[in-house]
């Protein structure tokens, strides 16, 4: 250090200097004069003193007390009033070095009084920093408030995801679209804070701005909760986006075909498909379903009415269930079930279909249906049945044979709970018997509360099945009297017609004919029978 190289000494004659290293440059030895508030001197005979190196003293400076001023403390406030900083001039060598209460007053006369740092200047002082910028001094900065926000649960801009660490992915169940039911939470909202004030080193207060409020961007279907924090579906749907604004729709629309671009459908609201639902895929909907092209092995399912303008190619692998009834230009090895009409324009081949009502194959050219099992709880009605091949084809009008089953379940099931009934009708009589004599233990109470109990129980048992019976043999009389098979145009051999469980199996080709249940057989009859 410069203090271990130079040696100053100050009389009345002069400034003295004098070498204790020969390790001496210019630089260190001006810097060591600034340092201790010599400014002025003789370059010249400081130059000869660095370049000899003197051990005595070697004077560099006349004396003037003019120049022996004290120490400048200088105080600088930033336009933003968030630090201060101070710089030290250093006093004459013969000046003492300021304290820090002299730092502390040139604070306080410039109006500093905030975010002191006494340690800074406590090293300041001991350290005699002098002629740099020192930062003494800072504000708090204002904390402006957070601008409310909206976080979306549920993105119907959302890519959907694969498991990378699955074995196989199955892409036909990654759905583009997002289901929404009534009253599910779709986006959550952030409130706006008030924000913190902040302080000036001047003891001023700097006022934070407070975050900005926003409101749901919300289109129809959806609704805001009532404390104004959530967005929630209004009706069941598909939720999209609608001229920015996210909106809940109730029918769902593909303009293409249900393929790996878009996906497995399962949506609570009506489904339209513009093209085809391609093989192995499946749309699942819960309001009616139309599908403007075909159908090739897949799965389609709903609640209500199935159109499929294009017929179905089902490959053996198509499955249509529908909770009303379902139309279609042609069906071809396919599983078909209906709980309301079957209506076919131009021919049903090796299918597997049942309807609650009717089956019609009528409108096309031959309007045919050859080939595989037909149910129907009412009627089947085509233009030609069977084929010149004889192919087998299956014709089962009346009660559906999952119905006869569950009648004969329910007829078993209800002689025994009869049974059952009666046999504990019979032993709480007893136990009341004794329980009038006085002759009732705890044990047999026990065992009459626990009998009283299941009689309860199998009598509610009773009446629901009662009542499911009554409603099957309802449908049973009502096919008695509608009960028919229609054939506009030929009926094939190697058909066979079962009406209530009377098979009629067709030997020989006929024409406009009818097939109808009439005593314990069935008989044939003409078409407008």
């Amino acid at each position: 250090m410069a203090e271990d190289m130079v040696k100053v000494e100050v009389d009345s004659k002069g400034v003295w200097i004098s070498a204790l290293s020969d390790d001496l440059t210019w630089k260190s030895v001006t810097d060591f004069l600034h340092a201790r508030g010599i400014r002025k001197y003789d370059e010249k005979a400081l130059e000869e003193f660095v370049r000899q190196k003197n051990r005595t003293p070697w004077r560099i400076a006349e004396r003037n007390p003019e120049d022996e001023k004290g120490a400048e403390i200088s105080v600088q406030v930033d336009k933003s009033a968030l630090n201060a900083s101070v710089v030290v001039e250093p006093p004459f060598l013969t000046e003492p070095w300021p304290g820090e209460k002299e730092i502390m007053d040139a604070l306080a006369r410039k109006s500093v009084a905030f975010g002191i740092e006494k340690d800074v200047i406590e090293k300041l002082v001991n350290l005699k920093i002098c002629d740099e910028s020192v930062t003494v001094a800072r504000g708090r900065e204002p904390r402006n408030g957070e601008n409310a926000r909206i976080e979306l649960i549920l993105d119907p801009d959302r890519v959907p995801e694969v498991d990378e660490d699955a074995q196989k992915v199955d892409y036909r169940s990654r759905s583009v679209f997002v289901n929404v039911v009534k009253g599910q939470k779709i986006a959550d909202k952030q409130l706006p804070t008030a924000g913190e004030d902040g302080m000036s080193v001047l003891g001023t207060v700097i006022r934070a701005a407070a975050g900005k409020d926003i409101a749901f961007s919300a289109g129809s279907g959806l609704e805001v909760s009532e404390d104004g924090l959530s967005l929630l579906a209004s009706i069941d749907g598909r939720l999209s986006r609608k001229d920015g604004k996210l909106v809940v729709l109730p029918e769902l629309e593909v303009k293409g075909d249900v393929d790996f671009g878009v996906g497995n459908i399962n949506f609570t609201g009506s489904v339209t498909i513009r093209g085809s639902v391609r093989e192995g895929f499946q749309v699942i909907g819960g309001g009616n379903i139309e599908i403007r092209e075909m159908v090739e092995g897949a799965h389609v399912e709903s609640i209500g009415d199935i159109v499929i303008k294009g017929g179905v190619r089902g490959m053996g692998k198509a499955h249509i269930l529908a909770g009303g009834n379902v139309t279609a230009d042609f069906v071809d090895q396919a599983s078909i079930r209906s709980q309301g009409d079957i209506k076919i324009k131009n021919a049903i081949l090796h299918s597997d279909v049942a309807a609650q009502n009717s089956v019609m194959v009528m409108g096309g050219q031959k309007s045919q249906i050859a080939g595989g099992k037909i149910q129907a709880g009412l009627e089947v009605v085509c233009q030609t049945l069977g084929s010149e091949m004889g192919t087998k084809t299956e014709i089962i009008v009346g009660l559906p044979p999952a119905q006869a089953e569950r009648r004969k379940e329910l007829q078993t099931q209800i002689a025994k709970n009869r049974d059952n009934i009666e046999k504990l009708e019979a032993n709480l009589g007893f136990l009341k018997k004794q329980d009038a004599a006085g002759a009732l233990d705890d044990s047999k109470r026990a065992l009459m509360m626990t009998a009283t109990k299941s009689k309860f129980h199998l009598q509610a048992e009773l009446k629901t099945m009662e009542a499911e019976l009554k409603a099957i043999e309802e449908r049973l009389e009502l096919s008695k009297a509608k009960g028919v098979v229609r054939v506009r145009d030929v009926c094939h051999p190697g058909v066979s017609v079962t009406i209530r469980g009377c098979v009629y199996v067709v030997r020989e080709p006929f024409k406009f004919s009818a097939f109808v249940f009439d005593g314990e057989e069935v008989r044939l009859r003409s078409f407008d029978f």
